[in-house]
């Protein structure tokens, strides 16, 4: 079962995906920051980090900085408000990128593609 480490401050945003997520068979571990998010990395083995940038205190594409300098062979895909050129900007080589606003079924495509999951 692939495992999936969602990164997101907002809690209501952060059920959505993890019930969608659950429904469709990925195992979820959830962290609303990035220090927490961190620790999780560090200690299970994590198929793809769901990333949100604009985080309380420490911003998303630190932990992506980190994970870069980590060799952390965990994928991400950037999930944010900001429009998808703006994201690869600020985290450039991420697996792929997700606009909030474009819908839950474009969100689980591109999670299955970069997954390679049925």
């Amino acid at each position: 079962m692939k495992k999936i480490l969602i990164v997101e401050d907002e809690e209501k945003i952060r059920n959505i995906y993890s019930k969608l997520l659950t429904e469709e068979g990925f195992a979820i571990i959830e962290s609303s920051n990035v220090t927490d998010a961190y620790d999780a990395v560090v200690r299970d083995n994590i198929d793809l980090i769901l990333l949100d940038i604009r985080m309380p205190e420490i911003e998303g594409n630190i932990l992506y900085e980190i994970l870069q300098f980590m060799r952390s062979k965990s994928k991400v895909l950037v999930a944010s408000v900001y429009p998808i050129e703006t994201q690869k900007r600020m985290i450039p080589d991420a697996a792929g990128y997700f606009d909030k606003s474009h819908g839950l079924d474009i969100l689980l495509d591109k999670i299955r593609k970069i997954l390679r999951h049925k």
